[in-house]
């Protein structure tokens, strides 16, 4: 076995991966709510050390690790920037905490993206794609639909003519990280019970991406680079190997 070409083979697999994974940042730079995933590489155990194979390590490896590969896609759960839009029914959390909606099966699902609206039937939906929004309990809120105009307070009741008709669920989770993208800046938690979320709403305002658009740019250019170089060392080594073999072969 040529083992830097193994080492280098890695390299590639991981930077592909990293690739991928930023790309698909950038192309949700500007999705209101999005929080971006992040790819974590770790060192690979050598395999005597972890037990894959059997028999004595020659000393000129023993000192060498195993590699790299990715160790988790971690998602960033931090605090996009607040834009203001001047829609009653555009509202921003300040602080940890999310919106509940109804997901596809009826179960909740959590989101950052605070657009919604009010439907024809005067139920309180999101924006985004009509997905019922969930109060205090998981039940739907429902407006008047001739009534006025449906707004926000700070603190998550819904008001129209000032008098309140329901109050939006804000949840939150002791680990942010068994909450699982399930596509439309939403979550599902996975087995774990929310609790209240201490964020304040700030109404009239929506929660941009967490991505930034030029360190991510930045971040592709040096994985980019970082793939190119590990491809040259596997040629390098590929070639190096075929001189031995003719060395060899004509000995």
């Amino acid at each position: 076995m040529i083992y830097g070409l193994y080492q280098s083979a890695a390299g590639m697999m991981v930077n592909e991966y990293k690739q991928d994974v930023l790309s698909n940042n950038m192309a949700n730079a500007d999705t209101i709510g999005f929080k971006r995933d992040l790819a974590v590489f770790a060192e690979r155990i050598p395999a005597a050390l972890a037990r894959l194979r059997e028999g004595e390590t020659p000393d000129m490896l023993s000192a060498l690790t195993g590699g790299v590969w990715l160790g988790q896609t971690a998602t960033d759960f931090s605090e996009g920037p607040h834009q203001f839009t001047d829609n009653p029914l555009d509202a921003a959390l300040d602080g940890p905490g999310f919106f509940a909606v109804a997901g596809p099966d009826g179960e909740p699902q959590f989101t950052r993206d605070g657009r919604f609206m009010v439907n024809v039937a005067g139920q309180l939906v999101s924006a985004n794609d009509g997905a019922p929004a969930l109060g205090i309990g998981g039940g739907p809120i429902f407006a008047n639909p001739q009534g006025g105009r449906v707004e926000f307070d700070q603190f998550g009741r819904v008001l129209q003519k000032n008098n309140v008709i329901g109050q939006l669920w804000l949840a939150d989770f002791a680990d942010y990280s068994r909450l699982q993208k399930a596509g439309d800046q939403r979550f599902d938690a996975v087995d774990m019970e929310p609790s209240a979320a201490l964020a304040r709403l700030q109404p009239r305002y929506i929660e941009g991406s967490s991505v930034q658009a030029v360190p991510n740019l930045t971040e592709m250019m040096l994985s980019s680079r970082a793939y190119q170089l590990n491809a040259r060392m596997v040629q390098i080594q590929d070639e190096s190997a075929a001189r031995m073999i003719g060395f060899v072969a004509r000995a």
